[in-house]
């Protein structure tokens, strides 16, 4: 078979990330790695974080996109809701390229916030909520930021054996 006439996956094919002009990919079939305990203490310290952004913006502090207005918590419900109701059929194109795209944006403002405190000391508000929920998830900063991009990663990885290494780089 010529390399013009391969059949093409489309659990693996990439699409345009909206509004940013790179690729992402739409993610693979296939159960996730890490066990059920795993999901659940991930996507609980990410939506605990998540919930604790909203509530110290409804009190009047300004957050970056995409963690202004909930939109990264309705993101991250939305790919994570599949993995906890049925992770044996859960596939990655079960979450939408533009919420997997929210995650990975979260993921990266997340993580830019609390680098720009080491380097500068101090923090944002960002970087303070940071702080607390770590010490209520008895963990670091930098855990619950590694949470985001870990169950990212996991979720658009092209097969399982690059889905259980990003998910494991994070115990390991």
């Amino acid at each position: 078979m010529a390399d013009d006439e391969r059949t093409v996956d489309g659990a693996s094919t990439l699409v345009p990330t909206p509004g940013t002009g790179r690729q992402h990919r739409a993610g693979r079939a296939g159960t996730p790695p890490g066990t059920r305990a795993q999901w659940v203490t991930a996507v609980g310290q990410v939506s605990g974080l998540l919930l604790a952004l909203r509530q110290v913006e409804t009190e009047g502090a300004v957050l970056p996109p995409p963690l202004a207005r909930g939109t990264a918590l309705r993101a991250w419900s939305a790919v994570t809701r599949p993995v906890l109701r049925d992770p044996e059929r859960l596939t990655g194109t079960d979450a939408r390229v533009m919420d997997l795209a929210m995650v990975e944006r979260a993921a990266r403002v997340l993580g830019r916030s609390l680098c720009r405190a080491w380097v500068i000391g101090g923090g944002d508000v960002v970087v303070s909520v940071l702080r607390r929920e770590a010490t209520v998830h008895a963990c670091g900063p930098e855990r619950l930021v590694a949470q985001v991009a870990r169950v990212h990663g996991a979720l658009t990885s092209d097969d399982g054996r690059g889905a259980r290494m990003v998910w494991d780089a994070l115990d390991g």
